[in-house]
């Protein structure tokens, strides 16, 4: 009980450093903004029902946009016979309610406007997520305890595998996020149940039956944990008898209805805001089950799980060690690592957009963490522990160096490769922030064969559409002129698209846009954009985005470059009239711009 009282202490002391690190003293400073991202939506019913008392999120949306840049698209929200519905289900923001509650009865304390996003709501959010990860790891140490590991042990292995993965992340530098929710319930689920196949016991059947439905609604796909319940009965007759017990006492009806009982807030909702108590909210989104991007998922420098978690590569030799312990133990886990892995990286958008690493296995960390110390506490060769040692000291420092690159915009969310990784690896520098450029972005489905509209511009001529461009003819990719930016003439030729009227309301839209570039000075087009501007009838800006035209910045000069970007345009509304498309020098340095193409697709 002191070793506990002692190593739970020193748990509570890492995560009050490192969370006064991360809001307080890191790269961020002061943190103004917690909610964010993903967790924005995931957050949003709390405002929505308690704030402006609606299931209709129209004011959320409002509020956000107000406070967001005007690329704000609201990805979360989906209008549905009159309202604006989430995608998100309810599980997040009933774990943060009672932090929420208090952030709002200390607003209304400290004539602070409860509007559900001041900084008291922030913080609580950030402090609720901290909790959270307690909870989870501490559970981690009892489940552990379970299979005989040693307590010391346990709490030793949690608080460095914490430190080495990107559970440090989305506990600190990401808490709205529903990762860390999802892997503390699993944590506690996973005891119960284990503790329920080693003596049949009633009231863990019931905890586990309420903290699956919990699961489930924090994040859907999450009901994939199932599948790792024969692993947890560790022979098939365990597992069979706890089915057997279930249906002879009646049991199985109870944990029905607690089940039932656990998913209702979502099936209220649901209700009220469709007339249907079951409801698919990710609309535009699903899986590709044919062609999985499982290596993409493992081992990619976009967002590999062992390149940006090198931690995690110890489930290898812990699953031989868990073959040699015992042969169903590792054929259940296997298969259900394996239907993981398979799930995962077949969503549509298998490197899961903004995210440090591959933030859908965090859920599972409590069990691969198992497996792991499982492992660890049976190393008898020095040579191993050694070993295991300085991968471990790697793993942690590899975690924080690429946190704190994250954090700083060095590593870029969705766009990273090759090039870029070892252009910035290890680099924690200001100077490197932000110069890694965004990819295309990515949509669900296909984008039809012919484009709906095209236009060209070679420079040589006046163009429909196009602005004049000043010409010079010292340089061009094709013709006699190419266009000349510099600190005079910041613009390119620029295009204005008039939205016709079989556009309103489409929301599948997809715009490719090249220049052929070609730098006079070394990486003059380094801070040049790509820019889209949709604008209205009163010629305000409703929806402005930017790109870098230069994905990495070089030093190449007097040579011809395509370069490249495809993004999604935001749902066509009746207010909008005009798209505008154009490159703008910012910084002023000489480049040529020639063949400007302007590609709009639909996707399907």
């Amino acid at each position: 009980m002191n070793k506990n009282k002692v190593f739970g202490g020193l748990l509570v002391f890492v995560l009050i450093v490192s969370f006064t690190i991360t809001n307080f003293i890191g790269p961020n400073n002061y943190r103004k903004v917690i909610i964010d991202g993903d967790g924005s939506g995931l957050y949003a019913y709390l405002p929505a029902l308690i704030v402006y008392k609606s299931v209709d999120f129209t004011p959320v949306f409002e509020f956000e946009k107000s406070r967001r840049a005007p690329d704000y698209m609201g990805h979360y929200f989906h209008a549905h016979d009159g309202i604006l519905i989430n995608k998100f289900t309810t599980g997040t923001a009933l774990l943060q309610l009672p932090f929420f509650l208090l952030a709002y009865i200390l607003s209304m304390i400290f004539g602070l406007e409860a509007d559900g996003y001041n900084v008291l709501f922030q913080y609580a959010i950030a402090c609720s997520t901290l909790i959270w990860a307690f909870i989870g790891m501490l559970y981690f140490t009892r489940f552990a305890a379970l299979y005989k590991v040693k307590n010391h042990m346990a709490w030793l292995f949690i608080i460095t595998a914490f430190i080495a993965t990107n559970l440090f992340y989305y506990t600190l530098v990401a808490p709205a996020a529903s990762h860390v929710y999802s892997f503390s319930l699993i944590s506690v689920f996973l005891f119960y149940i284990k503790k329920n196949f080693m003596a049949y016991d009633r009231r863990a059947l019931y905890i586990s039956s309420l903290l699956f439905a919990f699961i489930i609604l924090v994040r859907p796909v999450n009901i994939l944990i199932l599948l790792a319940t024969p692993f947890l009965a560790a022979s098939a007759g365990n597992f069979t008898n706890l089915i057997k017990e279930k249906l002879r006492t009646g049991d199985i009806f109870i944990v029905v209805l607690v089940f039932i009982m656990g998913i209702s807030p979502q099936l209220i909702i649901n209700y009220l805001q469709t007339g249907h108590l079951i409801f698919y909210g990710y609309e535009h989104e699903g899986f590709y089950f044919t062609r999985p991007e499982i290596l993409n998922f493992l081992i990619s420098y976009r967002k590999g799980w062992f390149v940006y978690t090198p931690f995690m590569l110890l489930l290898i030799p812990g699953m031989i060690k868990l073959y040699k312990r015992s042969s169903f133990e590792f054929y259940s886990f296997l298969g259900f690592f394996i239907i993981l892995l398979y799930f995962f990286s077949s969503w549509w958008n298998w490197f899961y957009g903004d995210s440090f690493g591959m933030r859908p296995m965090i859920d599972y960390y409590s069990l691969f963490f198992l497996i792991i110390v499982l492992f660890i506490t049976k190393i008898q060769k020095k040579w191993l522990w050694i070993s295991v040692i300085v991968f471990t000291g790697f793993s942690i420092s590899l975690n924080l160096i690429q946190t704190i690159q994250y954090a700083k915009g060095i590593i870029h969310p969705d766009s990273m490769n090759k090039e870029a990784y070892w252009k910035v690896f290890i680099k924690s520098s200001d100077t490197y922030a932000g110069i890694i450029a965004a990819g295309d972005e990515s949509y669900y489905g296909k984008l039809d064969e012919k484009p709906l509209f095209e236009t060209f511009n070679d420079v040589e001529s006046s163009y429909i559409n196009w602005s004049n461009p000043e010409k010079s003819d010292k340089e061009s990719y094709s013709g006699a002129y190419a266009s000349p930016l510099d600190r005079i003439k910041i613009y390119s030729p620029s295009y204005t698209y008039k939205i016709p009227e079989k556009l309103i309301s489409r929301n599948n839209l997809y715009v490719i846009f090249d220049a052929m570039i070609m730098q006079n000075e070394a990486n003059a087009a380094g801070d040049a954009l790509f820019i889209v501007d949709i604008s209205g009838r009163d010629g305000k800006t409703i929806f402005y985005k930017k790109f870098k035209v230069k994905k990495l910045p070089d030093e190449v000069t007097y040579e011809w470059k395509k370069e490249h970007i495809g993004f999604k345009l935001p749902e066509i509304t009746q207010e909008m009239e005009k798209i505008k498309f154009y490159i703008w020098n910012v910084a002023g340095a000489t480049f040529m711009v020639d063949d400007l193409s302007i590609q709009i697709y639909e996707y399907h």
